[in-house]
């Protein structure tokens, strides 16, 4: 769809410029168009309507973060909703400090990987607009990681577990800093051709046994204005066809009981998801009933989510049908500590 198109000596109206200007809302509004490729191979553009109201289609199609339960009984995973938090928080210690690692990104089998398809993944988390907390501006922090999809030394894709991302160190060794609790985080990651600028951005430790998969840069306690410039990064994807893996809208989530409850103000008609320490897993809503029908479980050694009633023998044969393969999904460790942050420390 072209806009702002007019004909050989058209008089141009504010009529004229209204009808595109429409034509613009409707895609900016259109959830299938959120994110699409920019004409002559110069990338792609991503827009996210922080306010709009999602249908019961934009919801399925949405990663949506999911807590793994720690109990065999019951759900194997839990929508945010039910998740009650371990971090209670208090008036004393309203903040929360959080710390993130990727453990694995399991990518959908029918999602075409050869040895030149990469992905850029982007992570925007920070104190919600609506945090009881006032002392402190908004800030966020972002982290942006490069993944090579395909293993050069095992000539196949990358398995699950070998795309996997410390952000604790990409911030320096410094914790994710909520005040009030109450969070906001967002998520993307976009599949592409490696541009020229790819490799130098991200770092990627070569060695004799090969390299890592992974490399992650991080941006802690930044402001909207400079994540809009961070942004860039996925809008200039020169020539890489790029094809949206992940894509979230603004998740807003509280991670302890305290700022649920400023929240919700204790009503019952009010819900909010919550995030736990412990693990939890990226993937769209409407693989929801997969996760739950199959009652999975998180085997670490090797990435990737198990349906419970697979044996080991039948599991490293890979002699069952797996109800995950076409699903992309990622796993997510997460660690908590509620924590009051002092707005007036100086160096007195």
């Amino acid at each position: 769809m072209k806009l702002f198109e007019f004909k050989e000596n058209e008089i141009i109206t504010p009529e004229l410029l209204l009808d595109d200007l429409d034509k613009l809302k409707g895609i900016i509004e259109n959830p299938e168009y959120a994110t699409f490729g920019l004409p002559e191979s110069r990338g792609a553009v991503s827009f996210t309507k922080e306010n709009s109201r999602l249908n019961e289609q934009d919801l399925s199609n949405q990663f949506i973060a999911f807590q793994l339960s720690n109990e065999m009984d019951g759900p194997a995973i839990l929508e945010s909703s039910e998740v009650t938090s371990s971090i209670k928080g208090s008036s004393q210690e309203p903040d929360v400090l959080m710390s993130l690692e990727m453990q694995s990104f399991h990518i959908a089998n029918n999602i075409q990987i050869d040895k030149n398809s990469r992905a850029t993944m982007r992570i925007n988390i920070g104190k919600d607009k609506d945090s009881i907390d006032k002392n402190f501006d908004t800030a966020f922090w972002s982290i942006a990681t490069g993944l090579d999809l395909y293993n050069k030394a095992k000539n196949k894709p990358a398995e699950p577990k070998d795309l996997k991302a410390d952000f604790k160190q990409a911030f320096g060794n410094r914790p994710i800093e909520i005040p009030g609790g109450l969070a906001n985080m967002s998520f993307e990651v976009v599949k592409h051709r490696e541009p020229k600028w790819w490799q130098r951005i991200f770092k990627f430790l070569q060695s004799e046994t090969g390299k890592t998969l992974t490399s992650t840069i991080g941006f802690p306690a930044i402001t909207n204005n400079a994540i809009n410039m961070i942004d860039e990064l996925l809008n200039k994807l020169d020539k890489s066809d790029p094809d949206i893996l992940f894509k979230s809208r603004p998740l807003r989530l509280a991670l302890s009981e305290k700022a649920k409850s400023d929240y919700t103000g204790g009503s019952n008609r009010v819900k909010i998801g919550s995030l736990a320490p412990g693990f939890c897993v990226l993937a769209k809503g409407k693989d929801f009933n997969t996760f739950i029908n199959s009652n999975a479980y998180y085997h670490s050694t090797y990435g990737m989510l198990v349906p419970s009633e697979v044996s080991n023998a039948d599991l490293v044969t890979g002699n069952y049908e797996d109800p995950f393969k076409d699903v992309t999904y990622s796993i997510f460790r997460t660690g908590m500590k509620q924590h009051k942050l002092d707005p007036t420390f100086n160096f007195s």
